[in-house]
C-alpha cells in the first residue's frame, strides 16, 4: 500500500464540506459551556443537557483553533474558551492517575454517576490540549496546563505484562463495582485491554513522549496489540474487529499519518484508506437487502439508529458484522481526504436526495432507509461532529491540526521513541 492524499474535491463536494465543517464547528461552540465552573465542556449529545464528555471536549479543542484559520470563530474569544477548558481538565474533571473521567457534569465538570476512568476519552482530550497549546504557543498559561495534564499520567500503572509477554495498556478503571464496566473489571479495578486495532493508536505517541516511559517499553506498547491482515473487495487492511469504520478515521484527525511509517514499515493512512474502500464494497454487496445501501450510502459506523446508539460494521471483521441500516454522514467526511473520488457520490445522494437530514448544524447524526419512509437521527453527537469538523478541514486541505499536533514537543518525541520514520 501507498499513501495517496487526496485530489482536489469537485466544487459542489468542497461547497457542500465547507458548509458541514462551519456547521460541524459551530455545533461545538454552542453546545459546549461558555463559562463558569464547567468552561468548555462539550455535550455528548445535544438532546441531553447537562451531560458532557472530555473526548468531545477534545476534539473541539482542536476544531476551534480550524474555526479560528476558517474565520468562524475568533482568536481572542477562542484563547480565552481554551484557557478555560484547560483549567476546567486539569482542576476541575476528576482523574485517577492522570486519567479522566469520561462523563462529566457539563455545568461543573463532576463526574456523572457511575462513569469510568477512560484511557481513550483521556487521549482524545489530551490530542486537542496538544493542537490547542502548539496553535496558542505564545501563551504560558496554555502550555503550562497542558504539559502538567501529560506529566501526570502513570502509564505504568494503567500498562500490564500478559504471560505470552505482549505488554498492553488498560482500556478504563472503575473505582467501584457499581460503575460503568465494572462487569468487567478485574478485582485491581481495570477494564478490559486495547489488544486490538482499533482508534487509540495517538494513545501510544502521548504515552511514549512521557519521559517516564523508555523507548523499549514505548515500542513494546505498539508492538503489543493485535495486528490482523483482512480483505474485502480487493481492499487489504489491518482491520479492527467488528469492521467499524470510525476506529480507522479518528486517529487520522488528529496524526499525519501519511507522513510517516511506523516498525513495520506500515503506512496507517494508505490502510485507513483500504479498510473505507472496503466498506463501501461491503456495503454495495449488501444492496440487495438493505435500502439504505441500495440507494448509495456507505459507512457503517457508532452513532444514533432508529432504537438508540448502534455500532456497526463491514468486512473486514473478525465475525458477521453488526448492521441495522443506519449510515453516520461521519464516515463519509471522515473518509473525503482519503477517497475523495469515492465518497463524492454517496455524498451526493444525501445532499440531494434527503434534504431532511440537515439543518444548521449540518447533517444529522444517522440516516436509515429500511422503513417505509426515511428516518433521520434528531440528536448530534459531539464526538463526530468533531470527527467531521478535523477530517472534513483536512479534505478542503488544512494542515493545521495535523501540523499543530506533531510539532509539539510531547509527541515528536514520542514518535520517535517509538520508532516512526519519516517518509
Amino acid at each position: 500500500m501507498t499513501t495517496t492524499l487526496p485530489d482536489s474535491l469537485p466544487e459542489d463536494i468542497r461547497e457542500l464540506a465547507e458548509r458541514e465543517v462551519d456547521a460541524s464547528i459551530r455545533w461545538l461552540w454552542r453546545f459546549s459551556t461558555p463559562s463558569g465552573p464547567g468552561c468548555g465542556l462539550v455535550l455528548d449529545k445535544d438532546d441531553v443537557a447537562a451531560v458532557a464528555t472530555v473526548a468531545a471536549t477534545g476534539f473541539a479543542l482542536a476544531a476551534w483553533c480550524v474555526g479560528v484559520e476558517r474565520g468562524v470563530l475568533g482568536r481572542d474569544e477562542v484563547r480565552e474558551r481554551v484557557r478555560g477548558t484547560l483549567r476546567v481538565l486539569e482542576e476541575a474533571v476528576p482523574e485517577k492517575n492522570g486519567f479522566l473521567a469520561h462523563f462529566v457534569d457539563a455545568r461543573s465538570g463532576d463526574r456523572v454517576s457511575t462513569s469510568e476512568y477512560s484511557t481513550i476519552d483521556t487521549t482524545l482530550a489530551l490530542c486537542g490540549a496538544v493542537v490547542a497549546a502548539s496553535v496558542f504557543a505564545d501563551d504560558e498559561e496554555i502550555g503550562a496546563r497542558v504539559d502538567r495534564m501529560l506529566n501526570r499520567i502513570d502509564w505504568d500503572w494503567i500498562t500490564t505484562v500478559q504471560p505470552d509477554g505482549r505488554v498492553l495498556l488498560h482500556m478504563a478503571w472503575v473505582g467501584s463495582r457499581s460503575d460503568d464496566y465494572a462487569d468487567g473489571a478485574d478485582v485491581d479495578g481495570f477494564v478490559s485491554l486495547w489488544e486490538m486495532t482499533a482508534e487509540q493508536l495517538p494513545m501510544y505517541l502521548l504515552a511514549a513522549g512521557h519521559p517516564d516511559v523508555s523507548g523499549e517499553r514505548a515500542q513494546a506498547l505498539w508492538d503489543g496489540f493485535d495486528k490482523p491482515v483482512g480483505s474485502y473487495g480487493g481492499h487489504e487492511c489491518v482491520f479492527e474487529r467488528a469492521g467499524t469504520l470510525f476506529t480507522y478515521h479518528f486517529p487520522l484527525a488528529f496524526y499525519p499519518f501519511h507522513r510517516v511509517r511506523d516498525r513495520d514499515g506500515r503506512d496507517w493512512w494508505a490502510n485507513a484508506r483500504e479498510a473505507s474502500l472496503a466498506s463501501k464494497a461491503w456495503c454495495a454487496d449488501q444492496a440487495h437487502r438493505s435500502k439504505t445501501f441500495a440507494a448509495g450510502l456507505w459507512g457503517p459506523a457508532a452513532g444514533e439508529g432508529p432504537s438508540g446508539y448502534v455500532v456497526n460494521g463491514a468486512r473486514p471483521a473478525h465475525h458477521e458484522p453488526r448492521w441495522d441500516g443506519t449510515i453516520p454522514p461521519v464516515s463519509l467526511f471522515g473518509a473525503l481526504p482519503l477517497a475523495p473520488a469515492d465518497v463524492a457520490p454517496a455524498l451526493r445522494v444525501l445532499r440531494d436526495e434527503h434534504p431532511g437530514a440537515w439543518n444548521e448544524w449540518g447533517a444529522a447524526d444517522g440516516i436509515n432507509l429500511e422503513g417505509d419512509e426515511p428516518w433521520y437521527a434528531g440528536p448530534r453527537y459531539g464526538l463526530n461532529k468533531g470527527a467531521t469538523a478535523l477530517l472534513g478541514a483536512a479534505a478542503l486541505g488544512s494542515t493545521l491540526v495535523w501540523d499543530a499536533f506533531s510539532r509539539h514537543p510531547w509527541i515528536a518525541r514520542g514518535a520517535a521513541k517509538i520508532g516512526f520514520t519519516d517518509v
